[in-house]
């Protein structure tokens, strides 16, 4: 679907927006403004990555979009991100996506409401600049994840499949810094053509979710190491309960062993006082065990 959102009026270059569009249209529109064969070709491509090329006088850019209706499990580039193809120049400016971009639709209300005109490359600033945005909703959601498993590990609440969900949670995280890292080279690209506030915006932006990002990485690694810690701790406590009862019993189970025995000729099994005296030595040795962990410091 080819909509034009803009005329060439106040500002100065006519906005097409083109959703899910068949290679015949892209065809159709690459022959109207003399786009590039092989930057077409890209536009077809629903994995490409972030990109940013000048040729001639039209810039092309791809940008991934985070996805707000992406599955709860999802965990790739393709599963999270939504690819968007921009061509810009000063007469027009493309937009060339395959699913509905609602933050399109708002910056072209904004466009709109302007009394002042703006370039194309002005558009393409606050476009980049609505695009990082998106990365900052699933950072904040994934932040609340961060406070409320680093609680319930240091409580040790018991949660199913715990450590899977610190690992998708961090495949997201990972799949959303690659993103901004990728970006990156268009943002300070765009550099070159635009100045004033508006680039500024979009590098307090690109800034902003570095940092955040940085950060979410560094906490669930933190909180990974420390649930593994915590596991590992629970283990050794077991393992040292286990090796306590099993030093107590070990003698106990030697004495018994011996006396269980059907020797004939053993001399204590005719003595008046072998059972008792089997339970006094038994007893005895289990007070030294224990005075000897406690000497230890093991109890």
């Amino acid at each position: 679907m080819i909509t034009i959102l803009q005329e060439k009026n106040l500002h100065t270059f006519k906005w097409i927006d083109v959703e899910n569009p068949s290679s015949e249209e892209l065809l159709r529109i690459a022959a109207e403004y003399s786009l590039h064969s092989k930057s077409v070709e890209d536009c077809l491509d629903p994995e490409h990555l972030p990109k940013y090329e000048e040729i001639d006088d039209v810039l092309f850019v791809i940008v991934r979009v985070y996805d707000e209706n992406a599955k709860a499990d999802a965990g790739s580039i393709q599963e999270l991100t939504r690819k968007v193809a921009i061509f810009c120049s000063k007469d027009f400016f493309i937009t060339i996506h395959r699913s509905n971009q609602p933050f399109l639709r708002e910056i072209h209300q904004k466009v709109l409401a302007y009394k002042r005109p703006i370039s194309s490359m002005q558009l393409l600033t606050k476009l980049i600049d609505k695009v990082l945005y998106t990365y900052q909703p699933p950072a904040d959601k994934i932040e609340e994840l961060i406070d409320f498993y680093e609680e319930k590990i240091f409580l040790k609440t018991r949660l199913p499949n715990l450590l899977k969900t610190l690992y998708l949670i961090k495949r997201k995280a990972s799949v959303s810094k690659k993103m901004i890292n990728l970006t990156r080279d268009i943002v300070f690209r765009i550099t070159e053509h635009v100045k004033g506030p508006y680039m500024q915006d979009l590098k307090d932006s690109y800034l902003q979710l570095d940092i955040v990002y940085d950060e979410i990485t560094d906490s669930i690694n933190n909180l990974t190491n420390i649930y593994l810690s915590i596991a590992s701790q629970k283990t050794n406590e077991v393992m040292r309960v286990l090796t306590i009862f099993s030093v107590f019993f070990m003698p106990l189970t030697f004495i018994v062993g011996v006396y269980g025995m059907n020797f004939e000729f053993m001399p204590e099994l005719k003595s008046e006082f072998g059972y008792i005296g089997v339970w006094i030595a038994m007893i005895i040795v289990t007070i030294l065990v224990y005075f000897w962990f406690r000497r230890k410091k093991w109890l």
